[in-house]
């Protein structure tokens, strides 16, 4: 079988089916397309309200190393591990982040390209959004946006709630920069999820350029003489393939995969790869560092009456609403649950710093207390802290590819960043005895009252917070190798033919959900691409 191809591109999630999809339509390239994991076949992953069965079931099961500032406790870290990657399993909130995100990219950072005027345009051509135009949405791109078709009462409750507090309902959370509330925007089409398969891939799905490899491990990158060639790789355990690319090798396998495959192919930090027992091809000090992620705490309310999301999972309702998808694409099943949020500038600087992502139920990943049980019938307001000034970083394991990395977080490590957890339980715990929550909240169970004070509240906030699934900036751009592992066009410094694209390309973590801004970084790098070849030409 013929193994040479214009381009690989390792990692078929939110960024890599962008990319592979773009290259085939408008360069005709022939396109090695390789997956970690399985195709995306499974039922729950295009039912948008299934998607505690994919978070489950499809997700890489990576863990930090216990966490110094987080009580030691291990903190799970999921990544999507199927086609489409993490596309495929989230939560499906269409948040871009605000334009001071993009300015720091670009001036802190030396992101030369990356202000926001940039990327707003490059979003813009990425969205097919159904009830937004301009000047801040574009309506002709590929990736389906559209508004949540379930409004759960509680999710209506609790923004009432925030009105009663003083806080605007908004209509845009990616317009201009304002403390609001109101509605998530999804990716979402015709009550299935829109992940990056559905809105790009299938576009491709059946062109002879491109070939797809699922369920495949990816063991090094090849490099002759300064320059990637192509990749070694294993397909459900067989015989390693050796590919070629006659172009260039794009890494998109995530903020924690990708780091990974660069210092397994023996790119990155000198003292690792020679602790590892790996050769040193290039030394490149930032691979693996700089690791960011949103943290976040659920403050959660027992209701007075059985009315959460959980009602229609029994008993004939959960047979009705599975047909009502069935046939119809209908009811609770086209909801991603997190509904409602919002953005607040709780520590007064002029920028939002907290988000809320609202669960019509007792959201209990990952939580401490086990008797808090998902049967309970009660609201969540996940409060989370959006700029993060901790920085971790992944290392390997061993040189044994199937190893999981090791991941230090390194939460709370900066003082700031616990005093703003702190900051938002309170709030969310505020949130509940406005009226319009206080008429359907019986009482707030966690916290439950007994963290009355600001040391409790760090207590509880070491003792439970976890990840929301945002890691990003492991192989960072930047304006210069010492500082950065690619450089504003995503070429890794030092390597020619060779380009991350993805979360792990980020310098800076953005104000919100992360999914948008990978997919137009995605966008952009085909953008780089079609530029670079046309001045060759």
């Amino acid at each position: 079988m013929d193994q040479n191809y214009d381009y690989i591109i390792v990692g078929a999630g939110s960024a890599g089916c962008v990319i592979a999809t773009r290259l085939i339509e408008e360069t005709k390239a022939k396109v090695l397309l390789i997956e970690s994991g399985p195709t995306d076949k499974n039922k729950y992953i295009h039912m948008p309200a299934g998607l505690p069965f994919v978070m489950a079931s499809h997700t890489w099961k990576y863990q930090t190393e216990p966490e110094p500032y987080a009580n030691n406790r291990r903190i799970d870290v999921p990544q999507g591990k199927v086609l489409g990657g993490s596309s495929s399993v989230n939560g499906m909130a269409y948040v871009r982040g605000i334009p001071h995100d993009y300015e720091e990219w670009k001036n802190r950072f030396g992101c030369e390209g990356w202000g926001y005027e940039e990327v707003l345009n490059a979003f813009k051509a990425c969205e097919r959004n159904e009830s937004l135009s301009l000047p801040y949405h574009g309506t002709q791109g590929h990736l389906y946006v559209t508004e949540n078709r379930h409004r759960h009462a509680l999710a209506m409750a609790y923004l009432q709630a925030a009105q009663e507090m003083g806080y605007e309902y908004v209509t845009d959370f990616n317009g201009q920069d304002k403390e609001g509330v109101g509605f998530y925007q999804a990716t979402i089409h015709k009550g299935k999820r829109a992940s990056t398969v559905y809105s790009y891939l299938n576009r491709v799905k059946d062109n002879p350029l491109l070939t797809l490899k699922t369920d495949c491990t990816t063991h090094r990158i090849l490099i002759e003489n300064g320059q990637a060639v192509g990749v070694e790789y294993q397909q459900n355990g067989g015989s390693t393939v050796v590919a070629k690319a006659k172009k260039e090798v794009i890494v998109s396998a995530g903020a924690i995969g990708s780091p990974k495959l660069l210092l397994l192919s023996g790119i990155g930090p000198k003292d690792h790869l020679e602790e590892m027992g790996i050769p040193v091809l290039l030394e490149s000090s930032q691979v693996g560092k700089n690791f960011q992620d949103h943290l976040h705490l659920n403050v959660c309310g027992r209701l007075k009456e059985p009315m959460s999301i959980l009602s229609d999972t029994k008993g004939f309702k959960k047979y009705w609403q599975g047909l009502n998808w069935l046939l119809f694409k209908g009811g609770v099943v086209t909801s991603n649950i997190l509904e409602s949020g919002g953005f607040f500038d709780l520590d007064g600087d002029g920028r939002r710093d907290t988000q809320i992502h609202t669960f019509p139920l007792i959201e209990n990943f990952g939580l401490q207390d086990k008797e808090m049980t998902s049967e309970l019938e009660g609201f969540t307001l996940k409060m989370g802290h959006l700029y993060p000034e901790s920085r971790g970083e992944v290392k390997l394991r061993s040189r044994d590819v199937n190893d999981l990395p090791k991941i230090y977080g390194n939460y709370f490590s900066a003082p700031g960043d616990l005093e703003a957890q702190v900051r938002a339980v309170k709030f969310g715990v505020k949130m509940f005895d406005m009226p319009s929550l206080k008429n359907i909240v019986h009482d707030v169970v966690f916290p439950d009252a007994a963290y009355d004070s600001d040391d409790k509240i760090a207590d509880f906030v070491r003792e439970n917070a976890q990840t929301v699934f945002h890691p990003v900036g492991t192989c960072a751009m930047g304006g210069a190798a010492a500082t950065s592992v690619v450089d504003p066009t995503l070429k890794v410094w030092g390597i020619k033919g060779l380009r991350v694209a993805d979360s792990s390309a980020f310098p800076h973590i953005i104000s919100g959900n992360t999914n948008a801004p990978v997919i137009m970084l995605a966008h952009r790098v085909v953008d780089f691409i079609l530029k670079e070849t046309a001045s060759h030409a």
